[in-house]
């Protein structure tokens, strides 16, 4: 595993303990041996008479091979192998560490199979995270639904996309919530409301990638002694 950062580290560390048996099987089959026509030699057999039958000659394939071809694990590859999964096994121990909304708000950022567990924690968060108790009843109303496209957006950003804009984000909440904001008033109205949502997801972000940036610290010191 390149350890890239603690985002990349996050995901990749997933897919590894989520692997399917099908990926297994791709990985297995690129990774085996390429049989060349320069090995495969023709040869004629000879069976005997049995009985009333004749002798039959018959040309049969015969395939030199390597003892390299008869392990499970191609000539060079165990030992590194052995060093990815103990690198997973510390990032996935140290992503445990975290309290679970933390936790599950990561997985809603970076996992390859994002679930439903995630998205309801992650909102739950945020939404335990900030205050609103200064607005009126509606605009919190609203402000909660605002939680979802938030996340998205960030998401997307963490991803290497661009910020959702005012229209981007009151389309995102009457497709999920049926609510309608105005981005004609959103410096005035949504704003403040959005960059407060944006800056509590940022600092949980910072939390939840902290212990996977440890482990990429720790690793690379190793590497380097």
């Amino acid at each position: 595993m390149k350890l890239i950062n603690a985002r990349q580290v996050w995901t990749e560390a997933q897919q590894e303990s989520n692997a399917s048996i099908s990926a297994a099987a791709i990985d297995r089959a690129q990774s085996a041996p390429v049989k060349k026509g320069a090995r495969m030699r023709r040869h004629e057999a000879v069976f005997a008479a049995l009985g009333d039958d004749k002798e039959e000659r018959i040309q049969v394939v015969r395939e030199r091979i390597s003892i390299s071809e008869t392990r499970r694990t191609p000539v060079g590859r165990s030992t590194a192998r052995a060093a990815h999964l103990a690198t997973i096994g510390k990032v996935l121990r140290a992503i445990d560490t975290l309290p679970f909304q933390v936790q599950q708000l990561g997985h809603y950022m970076y996992h390859p199979c994002m679930t439903m567990v995630h998205v309801l924690n992650a909102e739950k968060l945020i939404w335990n995270y900030v205050d609103f108790s200064a607005l009126t009843d509606a605009k919190a109303a609203k402000a909660h639904c605002m939680i979802t496209v938030a996340l998205q957006s960030y998401k997307v950003e963490a991803h290497g996309g661009e910020q959702w804009g005012p229209a981007r984000v009151a389309e995102g909440m009457l497709k999920l919530y049926g609510v309608r904001i105005e981005p004609k008033v959103w410096d005035r109205d949504w704003k403040d409301v959005w960059n407060f949502l944006r800056e509590a997801i940022s600092e949980v972000d910072v939390q939840a990638l902290q212990p996977v940036w440890q482990v990429i610290f720790n690793e690379n010191s190793e590497d380097a002694a």
